[in-house]
C-alpha cells in the first residue's frame, strides 16, 4: 500500500508541469496582454509628438516585455503538462505569443507611430 501511495506521488507534476501552475501563468498573460492593449496609445501618431514620446515608448516597451515573458512560460507549462497527461495544445498561448511577437517587431520598427 505504501508503494503505490509513493508511485503515486511521484507521477504527480510539480512545478511547470502542475495544472494550476499554468493555468495561472495564461490567465496573468492575458490580464497583461489586455493591459498593454489598454497603453498602445502611448506609441501612436499622437503620443510620438510629445515631449515625454521617450518615456512612454520605453513603459510601453517594459509592458509588451512582460506580456511576452508571461504567455511563453504560459506555453512551456502547458507543454511540458501535455508531456505528462497529454493536454491538449495551448493554443491561446501560442496565439498571444505570436502576437506578442508581431507587436515587438512593430514597435522597434516604428510602424506603430502611424
Amino acid at each position: 500500500m505504501a508503494r503505490r501511495q509513493s508511485a503515486a506521488i511521484e507521477k504527480r507534476p510539480s512545478g511547470l508541469q502542475s495544472a494550476w501552475f499554468g493555468s495561472l501563468l495564461t490567465i496573468l498573460s492575458g490580464l497583461s496582454f489586455l493591459f498593454m492593449c489598454m497603453t498602445i496609445p502611448l506609441v501612436g501618431k499622437a503620443a510620438v509628438m510629445t515631449s515625454h514620446a521617450a518615456a512612454n515608448f520605453y513603459t510601453f516597451l517594459a509592458i509588451l516585455l512582460l506580456s511576452l515573458t508571461l504567455a511563453v512560460l504560459a506555453t512551456i507549462s502547458k507543454l511540458e503538462r501535455r508531456k505528462v497527461d497529454g493536454s491538449p495544445l495551448p493554443w491561446f498561448s501560442f496565439i498571444l505569443v505570436g502576437v506578442c511577437l508581431l507587436l515587438l517587431v512593430s514597435l522597434l520598427l516604428g510602424l506603430l507611430k502611424i
